[in-house]
């Protein structure tokens, strides 16, 4: 069975499949002896979830740490595929990325509007990222990603309220010169390069590092109608640095970074159509006739448009850390300032038709942010951190939506709206967090924090000059809506208790209550009658999080295994939803969505010479008291009930049940030869989804995907040279399935999906060196 679902047999193959080639290795009489047969301890790793460095084992945070080793171990370049090392994080593609959004334990944002932030917040290097799209980047330079699980509001602000993803770039090395490069080559004539160079200024106390990348492949979408490659990777970045410690009470860190992406996506493909559907009256072409000679299919690799289909981003940013010891307490500055613009078009019908060939954005956002902060020094009785923080958003976007909507209009007409808009956000909070170490065992924390926002925006649709008349459910009649506001304040907060068994043994349980701030409605069709309502402003979310976990590192050491259980509520969630027979999105606060179940992280290094892990999610999510469209087709008796469906008792979209990576990693020295072997192999398992609610011509059955890498590695450390695979055994999935624009009636509808490059086999080469 090369497509579609793995079923459990499947599972079990792939599984042994890894198993049995694992034990080939490490069973070779030949690498199996000397020194990689030594006993090992694993190695401790330090993370910054709580604004403040600490062994992972002793937070009591749900957090999966991605080292910068296992992100290039595993080929995984962004955010997009981060998924398949975080089995709790979801992310779900858009037609550009202002509509992609990141989901953890089956709860995230995807949304087109401007007025609504995300609920997974991204944080680089201690600074927020306001902007969703200003999210996706190479994963360049990078130490570690922490990808905290479920509200962190209480120390990394209102847009945490699933959780946060954390990511630390290296800081220049004081002491020495170092560097590293890579080069690879691929499938789908992929190139990729990075390198990173810090050269200390004075040693000790000051140094320097640059680095960057460049990334560059052929689409792997045909367009049929002109032969382009759709779909491909084009991008850059640099990014420079310097760190100045004068003394030990002293550290100053300032980062500068810009990177760009032009490329020609993001194209989906037909999954299905209705070949009856006709456009341009009684005796026009039907879909069929224009799909004549296009695959169409669960895995189509032809798209079949007549318009241009872009997304060109740009962002640059600038920060300074500087943290003094002043004995009693440390204090702490991040004073940041960040820009994104992207402009980006797509050809929304899916066809070769100029039904909707315009419906392009050009989006400019700007923000600024301080945080000031004081933590008390590790290992006292009352140990905290507290803080002032302030961000100031502002986003301005200019939107053309223009199309003929396959009706016959006088001399070629056609409908056209254009939309100005902006929001600008003003955020203030106040924060702290404390442990009391009521003995040299029992640990009591505490948290609040107080957050106050305003919002301020305006909205100005016109029908441009030529424009027989408004867009149809996209667009709407000329409306201006100069002062569009909302304000509001929430204390949140955090209370718990964790329990050091012993050095290799803790326990702790916590409650938290987040919150993410109102939300104002700006997306394309806004009307007057939903402003003069009121329901222009979304209510906040807020959500309660029990939380109980387990670290432990049993066996000397040789184990670690982390065991998490939670239940999460949110309430008056901010969702987006689409009704393909009015071809119209709708912003609306949903009643309560509820996510329960456990996490596992293992780790265990039998030898020196191998090691082996498992991070395991399951996630029972729930909707309740929501009723969005009915998908296409949907009758009374299946649930559908005045163009609505009430969708209370299902699953979350896009939100797997059960996930889980597992890898092995081997490295066996080459007797009389100044070379290691290198073999990794890792397994990723997502379970199946709905991308829209209960429509079940939109659902991913459960899939795997195998990866490994073999080479070898100069025993200095300088060299390497990898082999690499990514999905090995092919198996093809979608990242998200779409009513066809147009392509709809009561009866049902045509599909289009989304595909990425992880969902076909691809191989290639990689050499590295370091120094």
């Amino acid at each position: 069975m090369r497509h579609g679902i793995m079923p459990p047999a499947t599972v079990r193959r792939s599984s042994l499949l890894l198993g049995a080639a694992l034990a080939a290795v490490l069973g070779s009489p030949a690498l199996a002896q000397g020194a990689d047969d030594a006993t090992a301890t694993l190695g401790e790793l330090v993370v910054t979830a709580q604004k403040r460095s600490e062994r992972l084992q002793d937070v009591p945070v749900s957090v999966n740490v991605v080292s910068a080793e296992t992100l290039q171990n595993s080929h995984i370049t962004g955010l997009q595929q981060l998924q398949q090392l975080s089995p709790s994080l979801s992310f779900t593609p858009s037609a550009n990325t202002r509509g992609q959004g990141l989901s953890v334990r089956g709860i995230g944002t995807l949304n087109f509007s401007d007025g609504v932030e995300p609920s997974v917040s991204v944080v680089v290097d201690g600074v927020v990222i306001g902007r969703s799209a200003a999210s996706f980047f190479d994963f360049n330079d990078v130490e570690r990603i922490e990808v905290l699980r479920g509200p962190q509001g209480m120390l990394f602000g209102k847009n945490a309220a699933a959780g946060v993803i954390n990511i630390v770039t290296a800081r220049p090395d004081l002491n020495e010169t170092t560097g590293r490069a890579s080069l690879s080559y691929g499938t789908f004539d992929e190139v990729r390069a990075k390198g990173s160079v810090s050269v200390p200024i004075k040693a000790g106390e000051a140094a320097a590092s640059l680095s960057g990348f460049y990334n560059r492949s052929d689409g792997f979408i045909t367009n049929v109608v002109d032969g382009r490659d759709m779909n491909g990777l084009n991008s850059w970045g640099v990014r420079g640095k310097v760190a100045w410690s004068p003394d030990e009470t002293f550290d100053l860190y300032a980062t500068l970074d810009y990177t760009r992406a032009d490329q020609d996506c993001c194209v989906t493909t037909s999954r299905s159509i209705l070949p009856t559907t006709r456009y341009l009256g009684p005796t026009g072409p039907t879909r069929a006739s224009l799909f004549a000679g296009v695959d169409v299919g669960p895995f189509s690799r032809e798209s079949n448009i007549d318009g241009l289909a872009f997304n060109d981003q740009k962002t640059w940013g600038a920060s300074i850390e500087a943290s003094k010891d002043l004995g009693t307490v440390i204090l702490t500055s991040i004073t940041a300032y960040r820009e994104f613009n992207v402009v980006d078009n797509n050809d929304a019908d899916n066809s070769p038709l100029n039904l909707l060939n315009i419906n392009s954005a050009d989006q400019d956002q700007e923000q600024f942010t301080q945080e000031i902060r004081i933590s008390s020094p590790a290992g006292q009785r009352l140990e905290y951190v507290a803080g002032l923080f302030y961000f100031n958003q502002d986003v301005a976007t200019t939107t053309e939506v223009r199309g003929n909507f396959g009706q016959v209009l006088p001399g070629n007409g056609y409908f056209h709206n254009f939309i100005d808009r902006a929001i600008r956000t003003r955020n203030y909070a106040v924060f702290g967090q404390a442990t009391l170490n009521v003995t040299d065992q029992l640990r009591l924390i505490g948290g609040l924090r107080y957050t106050n926002e305003k919002l301020k925006a305006r909205f100005l649709r016109t029908i441009p000059a030529g424009g027989l008349g408004a867009v149809p459910g996209l667009g709407g009649p000329a409306f201006d809506a100069p002062n569009l506001t909302a304000k509001d304040d929430d204390i949140s907060y955090k209370a718990g208790a964790q329990y050091k068994v012993d050095d290799d043994l803790m326990l702790y349980a916590t409650y938290s209550r987040g919150y993410k701030g109102q939300a104002i409605n700006l997306l394309n069709n806004l009307s007057a009658a939903v402003v003069n309502s009121g329901r222009h402003v979304l209510q906040p979310e807020k959500v309660h999080n029990y939380e109980m976990g387990l670290r432990s590192t049993p066996f000397d050491r040789r184990v670690t295994f982390n065991l998490t259980a939670f239940h999460t509520e949110f309430r008056n969630f901010q969702a987006q939803t689409y009704d393909a027979l009015t071809t119209s999105f709708a912003l609306s606060n949903a009643g309560k969505l509820r996510s329960r179940g456990v996490e596992l992280e293992s780790q265990y290094s039998p030898v020196r010479a191998l090691q082996l892990s498992a991070n395991v999610a399951y996630a029972d999510t729930r909707v309740e008291n929501f009723a969005p469209a009915c998908y296409p087709g949907q009758t009374l008796a299946l649930g559908c009930a005045g163009g609505r469906q009430e969708v209370t008792g299902s699953d979350l979209t896009n939100a797997p049940k059960w996930s889980y990576t597992l890898a092995a990693r081997y490295r066996h020295a080459l007797e009389n030869a100044p070379f290691d072997l290198i073999a990794d192999a890792s397994y990723s398992y997502r379970s199946s989804v709905f991308f829209t609610y209960r429509d079940p011509n939109a659902r991913q059955p459960g899939y795997g995907l195998l990866n490994a890498n073999l080479g070898l590695a100069s025993q200095d450390g300088r060299y390497e040279i990898i082999a690499f695979a990514r999905n090995l055994l092919d198996k093809q999935f979608v990242s998200g399935t779409g009513t066809g624009f147009l392509d709809n009636n009561a009866a049902g509808a045509g599909y289009t999906q989304t595909l990425t490059p992880d969902a076909f086999r691809r191989v290639g080469v990689e050499a590295r060196v370091n120094f």
